[in-house]
Order: structure tokens, then C-alpha cells, then sequence
């Protein structure tokens, strides 16, 4: 190859590297999408109190699934134009850092906007509940009487407080003796929610307590206990996915209880004066 048509070569390639190089480039230049937190709205009649705990966000642009961010969020998006951005809850399931899902009691926000390179869009998503969604079972403690039973041997119930509440009036209070050493409240039986695995269902609740408290279901007669709450000085939401615990251990059965219960043995040590609190109970399902 000639000196002369070498140099061509080489000129060629290099326009041809830096014109790619510059498109490929700007091509790169995102939009920024920036999302606080979400609000939900509810009918407190029916659905109950607006107490929710979203930590994070699944994020999909024109039914594309764009990425899980933690809130507060703001990331890049590489489109521009007007797009559909369609927004759903993020959840610690169980209360599990691990264990993030969607949570599908609660409908998606969907919002057109108009995204422009390197401007940032500030969406403040406001949900409802899944308008399919069942309530099975509410209490908030601000009612004349409560949908609690107890067992035979418990050692106390719970009681209305009003001293420290999440929101509303009162909250429900368990509280321990020195020489009490049992508690158990189950709700009342939860009519309509499926038993056989076929459709989630969620046990909602807020709760403080200084002791740990196993909470389970009732099938029928045979009682499983499924996850012990930890420790909180403060108030925290949890969303507990009792469908596996459902679906593996039903046989049968016809009849559903929530149960709460704590026993002191020689392993279990309560601490002194175990104190529960606990408000905004749901059971939901579709």
C-alpha cells in the first residue's frame, strides 16, 4: 500500500471513530427523574387508616422496566420526549431489608411527562389500594369494642391505650405482670380469604414493643407461628406475607385466625414489664 492512500486510510477510520464517538456520546446525556416519597390516600371507612412504610420504588417507562431505586430516589433516564412513567410501591416484605418487593395491595401511579437531557423531572407519586383488593379483617382501637379473642390461658388482653398511639385515638396496649408469664389474642375468624395459595394475602400492622411477639394463623384447630417482631422504641409499619405459611400448612381447613402471643420459659426470658403496642391491623387479599 502506498504511503498516500495509507494516510486516506487512516483519516477515513478517524473521522469515522470521532463522528461515532460524538453520537454515541451525546446519545449518553440522561434526563433525571427525582421521586421524595409516596403519599397514600385511602377510605378510612372501608380500607382504613393511611399508614404505610414504601422504601422503595419499581420504576417502568412506556411498560418498560427501568430499575428498583431506594427512596428518596433520583436517577438517570437515557429517552427523551413525552413518556408514560407508570410508578409502584417498593417493600421490606416481612420487614426484611433482604426481602424488597412490590407491594400489590396498592395501585401503580401513572404520569405522563416530558423529559428534556440533562433537566431533572420531580414526580410526587399519590396511590390508592389496588381497587380489586379484599379487607378481610380492620382494627384501629378507635372503636367501642374490639374483634379480638383470647385464649383460655392467657394471662392478660389487650387493652385500649391512648397515651401512645401511632394515630387516631387509641392504639391496643399488652402489658405484663411480674408474675405473668402468657399471652395469646387471635382475631376473630377471617372470612373470604383464600386458602390455597392462590392469591396473596398480607397482615398489615404497626407496632412498638420492649418484648419480642410471635405472630402466626390459626387453621382450623392447628395454630403455626411464622415470624417474631423484634425490638422497636418506635413506632414501625410492617406488611407480613402470610400466604406461605397458608398454602404450605393448610390441609383442609375452612377457617383462618391471626394470632399474637408471647410465653416466657426457661430459654424465652420476658424483660421486665413487657409492653406491646400495636394499631392498624389489615388483613388484605385480592
Amino acid at each position: 500500500m502506498s504511503v498516500s492512500k495509507f494516510h486516506t486510510l487512516l483519516l477515513l477510520i478517524g473521522i469515522t471513530f470521532l463522528s461515532c464517538s460524538k453520537k454515541d456520546y451525546e446519545a449518553q446525556i440522561p434526563t433525571y427523574i427525582s421521586i421524595d416519597k409516596f403519599s397514600l390516600t385511602t377510605d378510612y371507612s372501608t380500607q382504613g387508616s393511611e399508614s404505610m412504610s414504601i422504601t422503595d420504588v419499581w420504576v417502568y417507562i412506556d411498560d418498560d422496566f427501568v430499575g428498583v431505586y431506594e427512596l428518596p430516589a433520583n436517577f438517570p433516564i437515557l429517552k427523551e420526549g413525552i413518556v408514560t412513567v407508570k410508578l409502584y410501591a417498593g417493600i421490606k416484605e416481612n420487614g426484611i431489608a433482604a426481602n424488597r418487593t412490590r407491594y400489590l395491595g396498592y395501585a401503580p401511579y401513572v404520569q405522563e411527562v416530558n423529559l428534556v437531557k440533562e433537566e431533572t423531572v420531580i414526580i410526587d407519586p399519590q396511590i390508592i389500594y389496588e381497587p380489586t383488593i379484599k379487607f378481610a379483617w380492620l382494627e384501629d382501637f378507635d372503636n367501642a369494642s374490639l374483634t379480638f379473642l383470647y385464649n383460655s390461658n392467657s394471662d392478660t388482653i389487650i387493652n385500649k391505650n391512648s397515651v401512645d398511639v401511632k394515630e387516631g385515638t387509641f392504639s391496643g396496649q399488652v402489658f405484663l405482670d411480674p408474675d405473668m408469664i402468657f399471652f395469646e389474642a387471635t382475631s376473630t375468624s377471617l372470612i373470604g380469604v383464600p386458602l390455597n395459595g392462590s392469591s396473596p394475602v398480607y397482615l398489615e400492622m404497626d407496632f412498638k414493643t420492649n418484648q419480642p411477639l410471635t405472630i402466626g394463623v390459626y387453621l382450623d384447630a392447628n395454630q403455626y407461628a411464622f415470624i417474631t417482631l423484634n425490638v422497636s422504641t418506635e413506632w414501625r409499619k410492617i406488611y407480613i406475607n402470610l400466604s406461605e405459611v397458608i398454602s404450605t400448612n393448610n390441609i383442609g381447613a375452612t377457617d383462618l385466625k391471626v394470632f399474637f402471643g408471647m410465653q416466657e420459659s426457661g430459654s424465652n426470658q420476658f424483660v421486665t414489664n413487657p409492653e406491646i403496642f400495636i394499631d392498624n391491623l389489615k388483613v388484605v387479599h385480592f
